[in-house]
């Protein structure tokens, strides 16, 4: 996977004392002496001169599977600039895993007085995999600390979008840090599964403070999350490029000292950085150009720069901002940019959907989501941090102003991007309330070919998909994470059992339209569909979850529930294999009373359960005897089951007959029924609807739940699909 460099070992020790500064006294440093001490690391018993790190810093790569750091290492020029990396599951009791660490090479420059600025980029990551990492020199005894980092999926992620930390602008820059410190340990406590940050510039105040990029450097996230940084009108000096290693950098368009425009790309996005201290608009256009053109599968177009053209504030009539303003928009018409995150004027706007400098209104839902709409949104940040805030404007024709606030506390957005949509949802730090939200949704099948299906096999329901020599986890919706019923999906493109890629070929149908796509899968990587009736179950791992919903109970203490499996394809561990979601309430036994037939026995001594709608009670997970048979099937039956209540004590009797809406096995046609009528229609999306932008951190989540038809913990426009298919389907 990686390009692994032989480590330099017990070479060229004691070469160099430390020179440390004092404008750096503050900073985050490690002193290393000795440090790894692991076995089998060649490590020598010699005193050495001590190596120190400071200012650790994570910056996108290329692309998702890439990532860019720097660091400070006070000296005099380095012997090698060295980082590694190993996969986290690689640890035992906490020693850095030097056997199946991979190595890689950079370069070190002479930074601020004392200081050296090193830089180094990671390449060959694999999605959704948490690894270890460290920086140094490349000698044993200099190693830093090991940091965690954790790539995620490139095709459905969420960026934390920030505007002007400005550490030093409140007049204390160890106050302002605080404050930053605080932003982003609440964004990353609620959404832990964040890709990386993206701010919009004024990382600093001064460009020139080494006191205010340590305190801006210092919180810990800094060392596992990458962050994307615009140069701010307050970043513009040399030590802008100290401290970060931007991908793709140009040296020739948007250049200042603190260096120019640079794109990255994460799964089906490009994102643009442009620095707007250059005001030379032909520049940043031909440099826009470039990256699309290097580019052309990008299905969304982001650009962020500094100093935003389209705010409400203290800066929104600055002659400078109405020049950008004039000459930008016209290209990012041109260009067909989608959206455009700024900062500079310490207060939130979103604009409507501008085109031609004209704010098209009237496109949203009445839900709020934009389906593909004309123009792009604009969106200016406030302050991160809380160092400083400009009141808005009260005369001011800002008749681009869709939502406009300044709340004087520290806000920060949560960009999240699949192939279908793009939504922003804005917080405030003292409450974590959202203040805002933006939703923009592309429909189209641009760059399918609408075609007549192939004469191949079409899979009926309850039928494996032919992989063979090869399983597949997902099939997609136009390329989204939306899973296809297996009635309308034809698989070809699967010719041998060779290891290394397989292009896939998906037919399927939408509203009786036929469509074709296809992707790159790796032999081996993937995992198998399992299917039951119209049941299709996802999972990451060769392994088959159902779960038992209960609904439409009355004071239940006791649930026992028999199910019967094909024991000859799978097997089902008593101990590991059933598992009860609410533990807090209750305790559950599962035991295998005969080959091939599980019964679990569930009681609830701290409350009874009084429901009135369907809630996941029973995780049950089946693994295949053979996970590479072409074969394989979960076929689960519910047999039998007791319900006793806590007010009568009496048995039930096997309410599957009785009851037939209180315990199930779910399934997209069992849970797709939200109005309860026994068929699917509009009246089920409209439920759904009801439920919209809910997620599994909602007080009321035990009933919005009910919407969420793909379990991935919130109702979005996914969920809205699935329904709606299933609606077409006349099931």
């Amino acid at each position: 996977m990686f390009n692994v460099l032989k480590q330099q070992k017990g070479v060229r020790k004691g070469l160099y004392s430390v020179l440390v500064a004092s404008v750096l006294a503050t900073s985050l440093t490690a002193t290393l002496v000795n440090a790894a001490d692991e076995p089998g690391t060649g490590v020598s018993t010699q005193a050495v001169d001590p190596y120190t790190v400071s200012n650790i810093m994570l910056n996108p790569g290329a692309d998702e599977t890439q990532v860019n750091l720097t660091w400070y290492s006070a000296a005099t020029q380095p012997v090698g600039t060295v980082v590694q990396i190993a996969k986290k599951a690689d640890v035992v009791d906490g020693v850095f895993p030097v056997a199946t660490a991979a190595s890689f090479n950079g370069t070190s420059s002479a930074a601020v007085t004392g200081f050296f600025s090193n830089k180094a980029t990671i390449t060959g990551l694999q999605e959704s995999t948490d690894y270890v990492y460290r920086v140094g020199d490349g000698l044993d005894e200099h190693w830093s600390t090991s940091y965690n980092f954790s790539t995620k999926d490139s095709h459905d992620f969420s960026v934390m979008f920030v505007g002007d930390p400005q550490i030093g602008a409140g007049g204390n820059a160890v106050t302002d840090g605080a404050g930053w410190a605080n932003t982003l340990n609440k964004a990353t406590q609620m959404f832990p599964d964040m890709s990386y940050i993206m701010s919009a510039g004024d990382q600093v105040n001064t460009a020139s403070s080494e006191t205010e990029y340590t305190n801006f450097l210092n919180p810990s996230q800094l060392r596992n999350l990458p962050v994307a940084t615009v140069v701010g009108n307050h970043d513009g000096a040399v030590n802008y490029k100290y401290h970060y290693n931007q991908p793709n950098e140009s040296a020739q368009y948007g250049t200042t000292v603190a260096g120019g425009d640079y794109y990255y790309t994460y799964g089906e996005t490009l994102f643009m950085v442009l620095n707007s201290n250059s005001s030379n608009s032909a520049s940043h256009e031909a440099f826009m150009k470039d990256a699309i053109a290097a580019n052309p599968n990008a299905r969304w177009k982001i650009v962020t720069f500094h100093h935003s053209i389209y705010s409400a504030a203290s800066h929104a009539t600055d002659t400078e901002i109405l020049n950008l303003r004039k000459v930008l928009f016209p290209v990012f018409d041109q260009l067909k940019i989608d959206l455009v995150f700024m900062g500079h004027d310490h207060s939130y706007v979103k604009t409507y959907q501008m085109e031609g400098d004209q704010a098209i209104k009237g496109q949203s839902m009445d839900n709020g989501v934009f389906v593909n709409p004309k123009g792009i949104m604009y969106l200016t940040a406030n302050s991160a941090s809380g160092s400083k805030y400009y009141d808005l404007k009260t005369t001011l024709n800002d008749y681009y102003s869709d939502v406009k606030s300044q709340l004087k506390v520290p806000t920060f957005s949560m960009i999240n991007i699949d192939h279908n949509s793009i939504s922003v949802d804005t917080y405030r730090t003292d409450t974590m309330a959202k203040v805002d939200t933006y939703t923009m949704v592309h429909t189209d099948m641009s760059g399918l070919e609408v075609t007549t299906p192939p004469t191949k096999k079409n899979y009926a329901v309850g039928e494996l998909l032919d992989t063979t020599g090869l399983t597949v986890s997902k099939i997609n919706l136009d390329g989204s994470k939306t899973p296809l019923p297996l009635d309308q999906v034809t698989i070809t493109g699967f010719d041998s059992v060779t290891e290394g890629t397989k292009h896939v070929t998906v037919t399927y149908t939408v509203a009786g339209v036929p469509y074709t796509t296809g992707f790159d899968v790796k032999v081996g990587t993937m995992v198998k569909i399992y299917a039951k009736q119209d049941t299709v179950i996802r999972e990451e791992s060769p392994q088959v979850d159902f779960y038992v919903a209960v609904g439409k109970l009355t004071n239940v203490n006791t649930i026992d529930v028999t199910f019967k499996y094909d024991a000859t394809k799978f097997t089902f561990d008593t101990k590991s294999g059933a598992e009860l979601l609410d533990k807090t309430n209750g305790f559950l036994q599962a035991n295998e009373t005969a080959p091939g037939t599980i019964r679990v026995i569930a009681g609830f001594q701290e409350h009874p359960l009084t429901l009135t709608e369907y809630s996941d009670l029973i995780k049950l997970s089946f693994k295949p005897i053979e996970p590479i048979a072409d074969n394989v099937q979960a076929d689960v039956q519910l047999d039998d089951v007791i319900v006793n209540s806590s007010s009568e004590n009496s048995d039930l009797g096997a309410i599957f007959d009785k009851l037939p809406s209180s315990i199930l096995i779910r399934s997209y046609k069992d849970i797709t029924d939200l109005f309860k009528d026994g068929k699917l229609t509009s009246a089920d999306l409209s439920v759904a609807i009801d439920h919209y932008r809910a997620s599994s951190t909602d007080a009321d989540w035990a009933t919005s739940k009910l919407a969420d038809v793909n379990f991935d913990g919130k109702v979005d426009l996914t969920d809205f699909t699935i329904i709606i298919l299933h609606i077409f389907q006349g099931k």
